[in-house]
Order: structure tokens, then C-alpha cells, then sequence
């Protein structure tokens, strides 16, 4: 008798541990699919953004892009200045290639007090504390030509057929007056120029 108490005790036991198990387990698939669910979402809401309010920027080959055989290329930019997202696309024609080793990059570029597209946007009321550069002589020369801000490097994109590029800022973009492409070559590698390369594509912003 008391052996059939003792195995019934250890089935109740055995029992209630079976039942702790599965609802531990059925709690952990309900977390997992959660976690997949909110993953789901979530690339859902990083996927790929599209420009609704941009103007469209066309870009030009100027005469330096002869030197690197790229004056058959054709570009078009989409910028949204108030929203700060650009898109670039850099077509190639069928018999044209990049050089080895290089690179195209893009740039927004604010005119100069001593020439470029549009209007400068130089200004003294961003200097109330003290000069940039903490020199006249620098801060001068800086504020007579255009003023070039990187996008990045274009990427060959199989889908689109072009080299391309998306760009979200975190600032306003209006006072920039131009888009212009860069040929790096350099290739972007280690320890590489961040300034501009050679200019061989040109659009203003209008």
C-alpha cells in the first residue's frame, strides 16, 4: 500500500513537471515569435525610402570627365531639400567602365564668395564666438570657394543598372546649390584624400 502511495506521489510529480515543461515551453515559442514579429516590422520600417516631395536635379559630364573617358556618362539626382534625402543615379553607357581603382563619389556644393553655381551661403552670423578655423587668413580663403559636402560613394546597383546612391542628412539642405560627381582615384582606400577628386559631372539645384 504504501508503495502505491510512494509511485502515485511520484507520478503527481512527475506529472506537474510535465505541465510546467510545456507551458514553458509554449511560453518561449510565444516570446520567439514576438521577437520575429517585431524583427519583421522593424526591417518593414528601415526598408527602402522614397523621395514624394524632391526635385529632380539632371547632372551633366563637364570637360575634365574626358580625361577618364566618362563624357558619355548621364546622371540624374532627386533631392528633397527640406527633408534632406538625396538619390543618385550615375548611367553608364554599355561601352564605358570606370578606371581601375577608382571611385565615383557624390558631393552637395555651396557656391563661394569667388564663383560657383547659385548663390553663396557664406555668412558671418554663425561666427559670434570666435573664427572658424581659428584663423582669418584660413577662414577667408575657405569662404571664397565653393564649399563641398561629401554624400558618399556610389555603389553599382543590378536592380537600377546605375551606379547609386541614397543619402538621408540630419540637417536642411537649402542652402546647398549644386550636385557634382567626383572621380576618386584613390579608390576611397586607407588613409585617402576626403577632399574632392576630379569634378566630372555637374547639376543645379534650382
Amino acid at each position: 500500500m504504501n508503495y502505491s502511495k510512494h509511485r502515485g506521489y511520484i507520478n503527481v510529480i512527475l506529472l506537474i513537471v510535465i505541465i510546467i515543461v510545456f507551458f514553458a515551453f509554449v511560453g518561449w515559442i510565444s516570446y520567439n515569435t514576438g521577437i520575429n514579429i517585431g524583427e519583421g516590422r522593424a526591417s518593414l520600417a528601415s526598408g527602402p525610402k522614397i523621395i514624394l516631395n524632391g526635385v529632380d536635379v539632371p547632372l551633366a559630364a563637364i570637360s575634365l570627365a574626358e580625361n577618364a573617358d566618362l563624357q558619355k556618362l548621364t546622371g540624374i539626382t532627386k533631392i528633397d531639400t527640406e527633408s534632406g534625402l538625396v538619390e543618385v543615379d550615375i548611367f553608364f553607357p554599355e561601352e564605358v567602365v570606370l578606371p581601375q581603382n577608382s571611385v565615383l563619389s557624390a558631393w552637395l556644393v555651396d557656391a563661394g564668395k569667388l564663383g560657383g553655381l547659385g548663390e553663396t551661403s557664406v555668412s558671418d552670423a554663425d561666427q559670434q564666438y570666435g573664427t572658424p578655423y581659428a584663423n582669418v587668413s584660413f577662414s577667408n580663403s575657405v569662404d571664397d570657394v565653393p564649399y563641398a559636402f561629401s554624400l558618399g560613394t556610389l555603389m553599382w546597383d543590378e536592380l537600377r543598372e546605375s551606379y547609386y546612391m541614397f543619402f538621408e542628412a540630419k540637417d536642411n539642405l537649402s542652402p546647398y546649390d549644386a550636385v557634382m560627381i567626383t572621380i576618386e582615384s584613390d579608390s576611397n582606400g586607407i588613409n585617402y584624400d576626403p577632399r574632392p577628386g576630379t569634378p566630372i559631372m555637374i547639376g543645379e539645384i534650382k
